[in-house]
């Protein structure tokens, strides 16, 4: 239960102390940061990619507030046609910054698209669709005097960090504050931080993502059965006024699975609610509020089809993959709408390279 406890969010670690014992699946030989690929999906890039209305806003929530890692300029799409075709957006301004948390090799991809007619989104964390970045930090209330600071609602009741459980006798502190676009932060300060590569210097110590969905067993059916992606566990219905206090929405009851995204060690956790009013608010690539997640995976045509068995959709122009200039050649892209309204950006791993021929002997 320990080991199980650990991989959790902090949030829901709790919660699984009183739930049934979790069935984990028989774990697939590891990689060198996570299972290695049985499926359709064999790793991610960038795992939270918010849609927002001010990219530098946004960009200074992440930086200054949260504490992520970032280098350089903005970047646009304005001479890569074939990237606003990615999109869906042939005619729109997509400008874009990269977080990162130093442990991971990839980030936070803060995207803003102008002249294209977005509109903000209203949605609550029990919202399918609702897509949390949880953080694991070293100094939760320096971390949250950032973020109000930056005009951060913190949506926790009580606007201040809960106390929750983890195993044993170790506990945390957590909250959940949404982020100039409406998008959702669960910052985690464990009362004892883990091993960790990143410097003393860092704040963020280990990230993971939380989909808010209509159905788990559906999302897991799509995610774990049809994509590849490894179960570490599930939970049957919880009732815990503390955990669901954290999230902000008290008196709801929720369950939830958690996945491991193959090769990358990036936990993707699917949660939905009962007891509480959920709505669906469907949202365009466009409309801040609106986010998407990176895989790599080993066939997009495969992919593609299997999202749509699920009721996904390829935004992407002609609705079918693209060829994306990478370098000296191309990769096959698109982005797909899944079932909860996440925009899934699929991009098709290149096969291996050809192992050089023998060289014919010699004949004289």
């Amino acid at each position: 239960m320990r080991a199980v406890a650990c991989l959790l969010s902090a949030s829901l670690a709790v919660a699984i102390a009183q739930a049934q014992p979790p069935t984990p699946a028989p774990a697939p030989v590891a990689g060198p940061s996570g299972p290695a690929p049985t499926g359709l999906v064999v790793g991610s890039n960038n795992y939270f990619s918010p849609i927002v209305g001010a990219l530098d806003e946004a960009v200074a929530f992440y930086r200054d507030g949260l504490g992520l890692d970032v280098q350089g300029a903005p970047a646009d799409a304005s001479n890569n046609p074939a990237l606003r075709n990615m999109f869906g957006l042939p005619d729109a301004t997509l400008r874009w910054q990269i977080a990162r948390a130093v442990p991971m090799r990839t980030g936070v991809e803060i995207i803003e698209p102008s002249k294209a007619g977005g509109k903000p989104l209203e949605r609550r964390i029990q919202d399918p669709g609702a897509y949390s970045l949880i953080a694991i930090v070293r100094d939760i209330d320096a971390t949250l005097a950032r973020m109000k600071q930056l005009g951060a609602p913190v949506i926790s009741v009580g606007g201040k960090p809960a106390v929750v459980p983890m195993s044993g006798t170790e506990k945390a502190r957590m909250a959940v504050v949404r982020d100039p676009a409406g998008h959702f932060v669960e910052v985690v300060q464990p009362d004892t931080l883990r091993a960790t590569q990143a410097p003393p210097t860092a704040n963020v110590v280990e990230v993971r993502v939380r989909l808010a969905v209509a159905d788990v067993e559906r999302s897991l059916k799509l995610y774990r059965d049809e994509l590849g992606m490894h179960e570490l566990s599930k939970s049957d219905w919880i009732d815990n006024p503390v955990v669901a206090d954290a999230l902000g929405v008290h008196g709801a009851k929720f369950r939830f699975g958690m996945l491991q995204v193959p090769t990358s060690g990036l936990t993707f956790e699917v949660i939905d609610y009962k007891d509480i009013d959920r709505r669906t608010v469907q949202g365009r690539i466009q409309d801040p509020g609106s986010t998407r997640i990176q895989l790599q995976v080993r066939d997009i045509d495969a992919t593609i089809a299997a999202m749509k068995k699920f009721g996904g959709e390829v935004v992407s122009t002609g609705g079918k993959p693209l060829d994306l200039p990478a370098g000296p050649s191309t990769i096959k892209v698109a982005i797909v709408r899944d079932p909860d309204n996440l925009f899934v950006v699929l991009i098709q791993s290149p096969p291996p390279a050809a192992a050089p021929a023998a060289a014919a002997p010699a004949t004289r």
